[in-house]
């Protein structure tokens, strides 16, 4: 239950005319008390409530103002969510009554540990940290009851890592990060923790490598989904702005002028801007950017490379080939991404591959 009996004090004393000197005189205390009240730095005596609710003609509910909480699962674990995002440190308190009110509760306890996590990770503060820790952990437990795709015990450990790391303790970090990284989601977490605290550069090395090679992947496909999004919402110019982002990015990554796989992915690019440019009326942006894709697919197929040493940044990793599901060869690739597109841009790209270099 919250109140607003402070508020409603001077509240209702300004309404009446009064200063606090004159209600003070008319309940028979000192002005010092009718301050520290309207300041939240003591509170009344019942008895006082009552008669200041009589002598200001409301209710004792209305000076009062309280507000009683909805205490039912559903909006407790809305309302911890909420003032997590706002960082509104008093719900800590919040938290833990709705732990002793739902402890078997995965909702509950996630988002109590996660407000904890939130607070303890800007704060430092060690004991939010400990209680963060204890609270994913309890939630693990419970994962079972877990709704949300997006979060597994994977993840509950790697939040427990965080908040290890942040208390100094980066042997248990590491230690959870390890042995829980299916599919490598903790590498460059991991690579990181390991230089921060004195570890393996080689090791280390090796973490950051692969992770950043499941970063490019990562690119690739996001970059790949938007021009597939943008297209069927024919928002060309957000299609156009997204090709045009994409394509410096991949072509940086090159170690080399030697062929490889970026040259592969930076044809489809250059078709999928192609399919944009078309769309919007610009025919000479697209049979350029046609060029450039039909060029850079041959060069690829004439000595193709799937070897990630030969990106930046990638001396050798276990991750060392990349591959796509657009086709064996670049041209097939980029055939694929042109084949159901409008005839009059098949025709270009026709005319295009009919054209001697």
């Amino acid at each position: 239950m919250e109140t607003r009996l402070a508020e409603n004090i001077r509240v209702f004393r300004k309404q009446k005319g009064l200063t606090q000197e004159q209600l003070a005189e008319v309940l028979g205390v000192t002005v010092g008390a009718v301050h520290k009240w309207e300041t939240r730095m003591s509170t009344p005596e019942l008895g006082l409530i009552t008669e200041m609710a009589d002598f200001f003609d409301i209710s004792v509910d209305v000076l009062l103002g309280y507000k009683m909480k909805d205490n039912r699962l559903q909006a407790t674990v809305e309302r911890l969510w909420k003032a997590s995002n706002s960082r509104d440190y008093d719900a800590v308190s919040e938290a833990e009554k709705a732990i002793r009110k739902y402890p078997h509760s995965f909702d509950v306890v996630y988002a109590a540990a996660i407000l904890y996590y939130a607070f303890a990770a800007e704060t430092k503060k060690e004991s939010w940290l400990r209680r963060a820790i204890e609270l994913l952990d309890s939630a693990r437990l419970l994962v079972d009851q877990c709704k949300d795709p997006r979060v597994n015990e994977s993840v509950l450990y790697g939040r427990m890592a965080e908040m290890h790391d942040l208390l100094g303790e980066s042997d248990k970090a590491l230690e959870l990060l390890k042995a829980h990284n299916a599919g490598a989601i903790f590498n460059d977490t991991i690579g990181i923790v390991l230089l921060a605290h004195g570890g393996d550069p080689e090791e280390a090395n090796g973490f950051l490598e692969e992770g950043f090679l499941r970063a490019i992947s990562s690119l690739i496909r996001c970059a790949t989904g938007y021009a597939m999004l943008f297209d069927v919402k024919n928002d060309n110019a957000s299609g156009m702005e997204m090709i045009r982002w994409i394509i410096p990015i991949l072509e940086e990554l090159k170690r080399t002028a030697e062929p490889n796989f970026m040259d592969k992915m930076i044809a489809v690019f250059n078709a999928c801007l192609a399919i944009f440019q078309f769309k919007s009326g610009d025919l000479e942006g697209a049979q350029n950017s046609l060029i450039k894709s039909k060029a850079l697919a041959h060069t690829f197929d004439a000595a193709p490379n799937y070897e990630a040493e030969r990106l930046k940044f990638v001396r050798g990793s276990q991750w060392s080939s990349a591959h796509d599901a657009l086709g064996e060869t670049a041209m097939d690739a980029v055939e694929y991404v042109l084949h159901d597109k409008d005839p009059e841009l098949r025709k270009l790209w026709e005319d295009v591959q009919g054209h001697e270099d």
